[in-house]
């Protein structure tokens, strides 16, 4: 039996911490102690501010409140079950989709029993972001051949800051991060971007076109979450470009042109969730890429330094000051960005 702390949000915008009792793994579970934990401000401020459509779906139970949010840690293995696999032992250091708890306990079947034992050399400050960082991951993924294509990725925040780091890492180039948030521009640019623009200085597409020499990137990447900015990304893109919506928008686009910037222009746009990207339905993927494959390649990549965490992570908090988190995250954008919970 092991007693852990859970952070949860109590209401739209309070968060409290919670002590329960954890039993011994049964032979189809394993209990692992967190490090780290990150936060993904774009959820989880969803459901902070109780505007996440799921939390009014009466076919998803588990969203409501109290709500355990967070779904990127890492940890170290206290005890596994006879009969789960991957032959983890105690001790083992690992990257799980665990909520903001100082230990879980996770069941074989269950969709967030995914867990992946980390390098020699990489920290669990480093390993805590890797499942968020595979949301980012989706834009590259989802375009293909990335290797010397242009890329611009609309949003900086955390899914943004990714989708650029990952299109870096997959050899795009010149990649562009396009927000108005300095302090948001300037980490892109620690992280190697070609260039970075401020949208509040002018029109974003004429600037673009000028630093690009040509009408638009090859590749767009949305990161903003925000449904109206799906026609902004499309002027962005070049005839016959990609555009690839990695920042879970919610809610529905008042304007697509559906003829001129899609059919007459040749734009392809898909969509790229961190998690439904890698399922075996993908046929487009398949043999390529599944969620395994990816994490595994992001932590290689963390812990090699190729993809760069520089300027990312703003805070280290408690459990206890999470709240506060949410609300430098929704107020504070000039400071706030990456948030990690430190659990011991």
């Amino acid at each position: 039996m092991v007693r852990a702390r859970q952070a949860v949000i109590t209401e739209p915008f309070k968060t409290g911490v919670r002590e329960v009792e954890l039993a011994d793994p049964a032979p189809n579970q394993i209990l692992i102690a967190a490090e780290y934990s990150a936060v993904s401000a774009g959820t989880e401020l969803a459901v902070y501010t109780g505007t996440h459509q799921w939390l009014k779906d009466p076919n998803l139970p588990d969203w409501k409140f109290p709500f355990r949010s967070g779904y990127s840690a890492a940890g170290r293995v206290l005890k596994v079950g006879k009969d789960f696999p991957g032959g983890f032992a105690e001790g083992d250091r690992v990257s799980f989709p665990g909520n903001h708890a100082s230990a879980e306990l996770l069941t074989v079947g269950h969709e967030r029993c995914r867990v992946w034992k980390l390098p020699d050399n990489l920290s669990f400050e480093k390993a805590s972001v890797a499942c968020i960082s595979r949301y980012g991951l989706g834009a590259s993924v989802r375009a293909g051949l990335t290797l010397g294509r242009s890329a611009a990725v609309l949003g900086l925040g955390i899914i943004g800051q990714f989708s650029l780091r990952c299109l870096l890492a997959a050899g795009a180039g010149p990649v562009v991060g396009i927000d108005a948030v300095k302090m948001r521009r300037d980490a892109a640019l620690a992280a190697g971007a070609d260039h970075v623009i401020d949208p509040t200085a002018g029109d974003t597409k004429q600037q673009l076109a000028a630093y690009l020499g040509a009408r638009g990137a090859e590749i767009v990447a949305d990161a903003t979450g925000v449904p109206d900015a799906i026609p902004t990304a499309m002027s962005l893109a070049c005839d016959a470009g990609q555009v690839v919506v990695v920042g879970s928008p919610r809610g529905r686009a008042k304007e697509v042109n559906f003829y001129d910037d899609l059919h007459r222009r040749y734009i392809e746009v898909t969509g790229a969730h961190g998690n439904m990207l890698f399922e075996p339905a993908h046929t487009r993927l398949a043999g390529a890429w599944d969620i395994d494959k990816a994490q595994k390649w992001l932590l290689r990549q963390l812990a090699a330094g190729r993809l760069s965490l520089a300027g990312l992570v703003t805070h280290t908090i408690t459990p206890e000051q999470l709240g506060d988190a949410y609300e430098g995250l929704l107020k504070d954008k000039d400071n706030y960005l990456g948030v990690l919970v430190k659990w011991v």
